[in-house]
């Protein structure tokens, strides 16, 4: 693998590492916050972390500190936004309901982060609004309206009469803020990191693509470069075949020669003259000269 195949395949990598942050969020572990009012001490467990469009699911435990009867515990969900806050979600867990001390309130809520949320947390506001109860006495007695004491009213006229007990309800509200999940939306370096992981990843199939074509042109040269070496492979047998047979015809064409020159020698060698002896002439005299 090249150089240019190398670069943009890092750096997809590096880009594809901090994407990964963007997407633990896909189990995120849960968190609580407690919110301590007048009468209830109330839990809300929810996501650390969410994403814009995505479903907020809030469970609310509350605990009772005394007995009292409960008008209603509600919930607002708020996104802080800037200097603002944008109110997401109003309900009622509970209304309507005498609570014994130690007893517990549960419920949940829903909520829906808006799409275009920016990077920002979302905000719970917990109210409780509790019917209290009063207690007074009043009497009726002859003689001028006096005091009590002891469970009697003394006139001032001097008479005594026994006073009787009366209820009144009075409705008083207390409320507590706690924190919620982290949106995590996309910032203008998330954007602009993105942009460039979709360039690298364009630029990783361009080369992925050309080097899928290379490899096919290197297995067919490679598959071309295979004929020829067969082809020259056969060519090399069939001439060590013939080299073989030009070397014994040479070696036969040698020894007929041979023999054609040794029968040529002997067919034209001269042949040696026979003479028959002759008996010797006899000398006959020679005559004097005269001198």
């Amino acid at each position: 693998m090249n150089t240019k195949t190398i670069v943009p395949i890092v750096l997809l990598l590096v880009l594809a590492s901090m994407f990964a942050g963007q997407f633990v969020f896909a189990q995120p572990s849960q968190v609580t916050s407690t919110v301590s009012l007048s009468y209830l001490n109330v839990q809300l467990t929810y996501p650390s972390e969410v994403l814009p469009g995505q479903t907020v699911t809030v469970s609310v435990v509350a605990q009772a500190k005394n007995t009292f009867q409960l008008s209603s515990l509600s919930l607002q969900v708020y996104l802080a936004n800037q200097n603002s806050l944008q109110q997401l979600l109003t309900t009622t867990v509970a209304q309507s309901q005498t609570v014994s001390n130690g007893g517990q309130i549960t419920g949940t809520a829903q909520v829906v982060v808006p799409s275009n949320a920016p990077r920002t947390s979302l905000v719970a506001v917990v109210t409780e609004t509790v019917a209290s109860q009063d207690y007074y006495s009043y009497g009726y007695y002859p003689g001028d309206w006096g005091g009590y004491w002891g469970g009697w009213v003394l006139g001032y006229g001097g008479g005594y009469g026994s006073y009787y007990p009366s209820y009144s309800y009075q409705s008083s509200s207390d409320s507590g803020i706690a924190p919620l999940s982290y949106v995590l939306a996309t910032t203008p370096e998330y954007v602009s990191l993105q942009s460039q992981y979709q360039g690298l990843q364009q630029q990783l199939n361009q080369t992925q693509a050309q080097n899928q074509q290379l490899q096919q042109q290197l297995q067919a040269a490679q598959n071309s470069n295979a004929q020829k070496d067969s082809t020259i492979s056969t060519l090399n047998s069939q001439l060590s075949s013939t080299q073989g047979t030009t070397t014994l015809v040479e070696v036969v064409a040698v020894i007929l020669a041979i023999a054609v020159v040794a029968l040529a020698v002997l067919h034209f060698k001269p042949e040696k003259a026979t003479t028959t002896p002759t008996e010797p002439t006899p000398k006959t005299a020679e005559k004097p000269t005269n001198t």
